[in-house]
Parts: structure tokens; sequence; C-alpha cells
């Protein structure tokens, strides 16, 4: 059973109806409710931050403030390629520097409906070829949450299509895998997420696609090549309407043979791990000792 701070919380998103806000944010044209474009004052606490560019955009690299292990994660945030960064990301990523004493490269790249999916791809491969060119592979680790999830997939099918060394590893957390979400699975689940709205992200979905069809890999990576793959970590709850294209994806790469481990949480929501609950640091913990034990 879900602890009671989660059950809480559920009730709490289905009493502001949380499922709706995307869609509004559409209907009135504004994307930045609650983000945090920039790591607010306690990361700066936590971690050394310094900021550059790149294809115009920022790129934030977080610091430890001991001595470095040599791992590097490039995070792709999520937010469903319209939104930016907001605190809960930042307080994640401090927490795995502090942890692990790694090194984070967290991009601003571009976001829908202003920028389409080749100008987020544009800005992340050449950031991605200069970061492997400075880290051996076996320290490199790709991440990304919910879109940024489907994002850091894309990523490396791409990648792997093209003579480029991969990551060591791959973290999905809550990963959007289908911009269409035709998984009729989907259906049955969406009554019990109190967290995400198929008509809003459909909106989206469609804004980072631009004119290029929705089954794209680049945009659907469900669809993309799996044979070439790192080690993949996928982190999802059963009561978010992505794990019904979670599952599929788990499907598909352990008749792959390609490894995987798979962390289906009861009763959780969208991108819990972020949160407070007994279970988020449950999450937080098993996702730190993964890249401890590699």
């Amino acid at each position: 059973m879900a602890s009671l701070e989660s059950r809480a919380f559920n009730l709490f998103l289905k009493l502001i109806r949380k499922k709706s806000f995307l869609k509004k944010q559409f209907d009135f044209g504004k994307f930045d409710f609650y983000t945090s474009p920039v790591p607010p004052k306690g990361v700066y606490e936590a971690c050394t931050v310094e900021r550059s560019e790149s294809a115009g955009r920022n790129v934030f690299t977080l610091f430890p403030k001991g001595n470095p292990t040599g791992k590097h994660i490039l995070y792709l945030h999520g937010g469903a390629y319209v939104q930016n960064f907001v605190k809960q990301h930042w307080s994640f990523l401090a927490t795995l520097v502090e942890s692990l004493q790694c090194t984070i490269i967290a991009p601003d790249y571009p976001l829908a409906p202003r920028h389409t999916y080749r100008d987020s791809f544009d800005m992340v491969v050449p950031l991605y070829q200069e970061l492997v060119n400075a880290v051996p592979p076996r320290d490199l680790i790709v991440m990304g949450d919910s879109a940024g999830g489907g994002f850091a997939l894309a990523l490396i099918q791409y990648l792997s299509t093209q003579t480029i060394p991969l990551p060591s590893q791959l973290f999905l957390f809550s990963p959007w895998l289908d911009i269409t979400l035709k998984n009729p699975a989907i259906l049955e689940i969406d009554s019990r997420d109190p967290f995400l709205g198929i008509d809003g992200l459909k909106r989206a979905g469609k804004a980072y696609a631009g004119s290029a069809p929705p089954e794209l890999y680049l945009l659907s990576p469900i669809n993309g090549p799996m044979n070439m793959l790192p080690e993949v970590y996928l982190f999802v709850g059963s009561n978010d309407i992505m794990v019904a294209d979670a599952r599929k994806l788990k499907r598909i790469l352990t008749e792959k043979n390609v490894p995987i481990q798979y962390r289906e949480y009861e009763d959780m929501i969208h991108v819990w791990m972020f949160l407070n609950f007994p279970e988020s640091k449950k999450a937080r913990s098993e996702i730190i000792e993964f890249i401890r034990d590699r």
C-alpha cells in the first residue's frame, strides 16, 4: 500500500485538477508556471555551479564541492517538451552530486511551441559529442525524466546509428516514450493517474513534432532501434499513464536481450522519485546504488 504522504498528495492533485494544467497552458499560451530555469540558491550551497552556452542556450554544470569521482551525467529534464526545469529537478540533481561526487551537465534545450525536436537535437547532439570526447564512455551516464526520458532514449538511439561512443548507463524516469499516446492500455490507467492529462500531452507532442510524423523514433523512441543500447534503468509508477509504454519497452528490450533494470512502484504517480514520500527516498537510494555498483 502506498504511504500516507503519497495518498494525501494524490488527493491534492485531484482537488486542484492537475490533469488539466497542461491543456490550460496551451489555452493561455503560457508555459512558465512553477518553472525554475536557473538553479535556486540551495543548489549553489550544495554544489559548484557553472553556466555556459551552447547554440545560444544555457548549459548548467554542477560540480561536487569535494573530490569528483570522474562520473559525468548528461541530464535532460522533463516538462512535456514545453516547460523548463522545476525546483524538484534541481534538488534531485544536487542530491546526486552530493551523494556520488559526480558532475552533472544540464542543458536548457529548446522547447515547443517556439521550437521543435530538430532544434533540441541540434543543440544536444554536439553537446554530447563534446562530452564524450572529454569523458571516457565508462564514466558517462545519460538520464532523463518524462519528456526528457523520451528525449534521452531517442538521443541514444540516434547516437547508436552514428560512429559516436555510447554512455555506460541510461536512466529513464517515468519516460514519455510515444507522443501519439496510442497504446490502448493508457486509457485503462488514465482514471488512476491524477497528474497527466491526455489532451494536453497530445497538444504538446504535436507542437514538439512540428511537421514531422509523430511516429518518428526521434519523437516516439518506442519505435526506434534498440539493439545497441547500453544498460537501461527504468523507474515508473503504476498510477502513471506512461507505465503502459514503459511495460512495452521492457518487453521489447527483454526480447532483444538488452540489459534492463525495471522498477515499477505500486500506486506511484508520474515522477514521484523527485518528491518526499518514503517511496521517493527509496527510489533515489536505488538510483544512487545502481550508479555506485557500476
